[in-house]
């Protein structure tokens, strides 16, 4: 339970009026989900802003509201407590972090990276739930907002707190870490992504280094060796390090002798400080292999054994739309990865796509790559190249910067446009046979995943 006190000397606020003696049940920054006692944060955001609705808020039961300007109503709200601050999203991450140093006995991670920073949470919660009560950020709560919201949910009970933050600019990563402060950071890998602001590759490293720029004897890097900006930004930190990879068997943690089975599971083995185990974790995608590694570096830096490792992949779940797969009523089955996209996502779950082919037709659907910038065109004509060295045998694109896609491919592969997803459907519905696999595959704003309910 939070209090009047706490909230003041973690914020600098200012009571303006109401009830001084109250302690909250809980925090929220949605007014229709408040719930009695609760206090509400009045967050401005792009969309929305939450001054315009703290009179709904305290309807619905908050005791108190956080604001940076006063509502012209204020006589209205009777002992209802209103707190004054600059800054009600700076507020909210001080509170997070004040929250946070109640507990010094917490260990808390912090993953990032281009690609994989969800499913790498997912494994390494399952892995450590094994033994331990564990918090995670739920969703894509991994912003400014996100990851506050997520600190101020922990209690007495939990031992281990595992988040995922995610940036689009540089000094965010830096901002979220601040108010997290982890004792073990990674980076699951650095590619083409948020290029409209960070320019380059070396900028999207550079952002992303941010997590363990003040990391040191206290805290534990894990590293994924087979990329070369993340070594290269190891090289510069002086703390704790447990290096993975697929290709380097000197590694801390590394995997041998893996195989796909069919469009269910991939299997190997995992070896441990020498120690090896065999693994089996649910959905498709080599690069997953990868993902597991580093969640299996952060159990192990906390003390997991390879056996308790292994017991926690048994009980990950594939996260929704990445890699997941769908059978439809038309027999071909879909791979929905439509939650996001970038130059090297996209890349890989075309090589996994192509990996598939057998007797059957590869389709795949793609919807535009967002935030590129500069790079946008000539990035979706280079996926348009790629896929001219891979075993698929159609393409359909769907946004205006995918059309670049078109361009490369010219009449090597048969390739269509589409306006609408419903179009794309009925393009599926033409072209699929009952053995054929579809990818499903264009970033978050684009909405690829609304193609499959005009199948049904």
């Amino acid at each position: 339970m939070i209090n009047n006190e706490f909230i003041l000397e973690s914020t600098d606020g200012e009571i303006i009026s109401g009830n001084t003696g109250i302690e909250y049940q809980g925090i929220s920054i949605d007014s229709r989900r408040i719930k009695n006692n609760d206090l509400f944060i009045a967050i401005k955001g792009e969309n929305h802003d939450g001054h315009d609705f703290i009179k709904e808020a305290f309807d619905n039961g908050a005791a108190g509201a956080v604001i940076e300007q006063l509502p012209v109503d204020l006589n209205n709200y009777g002992s209802k407590c209103i707190i004054k601050v600059r800054s009600a999203t700076i507020a909210l991450g001080r509170l997070a972090n004040s929250w946070r140093k109640k507990f010094p006995n917490l260990k808390v991670v912090c993953i990032t990276g281009s690609n994989g920073k969800t499913t790498t949470k997912e494994m390494a919660y399952s892995i450590l739930s094994v033994k331990n009560e564990t918090l995670k950020n739920s969703g894509n709560l991994n912003n400014q907002i996100g990851l506050p919201l997520t600190l101020l949910k922990l209690g007495k009970q939990h031992k281990i707190c595992v988040t995922e933050i995610a940036m689009n600019d540089f000094g965010e990563i830096r901002y979220l870490t601040d108010i997290a402060e982890p004792d073990i950071g990674t980076i699951t890998n650095v590619g083409k992504a948020h290029l409209e602001k960070l320019l380059t590759v070396e900028g999207v490293a550079k952002a992303k280094g941010e997590l363990v720029e003040r990391f040191n004897q206290h805290n534990t890097f894990i590293i994924n060796s087979d990329d070369k900006n993340i070594t290269r930004l190891a090289s510069k930190v002086d703390c704790n390090k447990i290096m993975y990879s697929t290709e380097n068997k000197n590694t801390e943690i590394h995997a041998e002798n893996i195989i796909s089975e069919n469009l269910e599971s991939i299997k190997f083995d995992i070896v441990i400080n020498k120690h090896s185990v065999p693994v089996q974790i649910k959905g498709i995608g080599r690069h997953n292999v990868m993902n597991a590694l580093c969640a299996a570096g952060i159990a192990h830096s906390l003390g997991y054994s390879p056996d308790e490792i292994k017991e926690g992949f048994e009980s990950y779940k594939p996260v929704d739309m990445r890699l997941e797969v769908i059978d439809t009523p038309h027999g071909f089955k879909i791979i929905n990865d439509s939650y996001n996209a970038n130059p090297d996502s996209m890349s890989r779950a075309l090589e996994e796509l192509s990996s598939l082919k057998h007797n059957n037709k590869l389709i795949a659907v793609l919807g535009d790559m967002l935030e590129l910038g500069e790079n946008s065109s000539s990035e979706h004509k280079n996926i348009g190249e790629y896929i001219k060295t891979l075993c698929i045998d159609m393409v359909i694109t769907y946004g205006d910067l995918s059309r670049n896609i078109n361009k490369s491919l010219n009449s090597k592969i048969k390739n269509l446009h589409v306006d609408t997803h419903e179009q794309a459907a009925q393009m599926l519905i033409e072209n699929a046979g009952a053995t054929d696999i579809v990818l499903l595959k264009g970033s978050r704003g684009m909405k690829m995943e609304n193609t499959i309910k005009f199948l049904y």
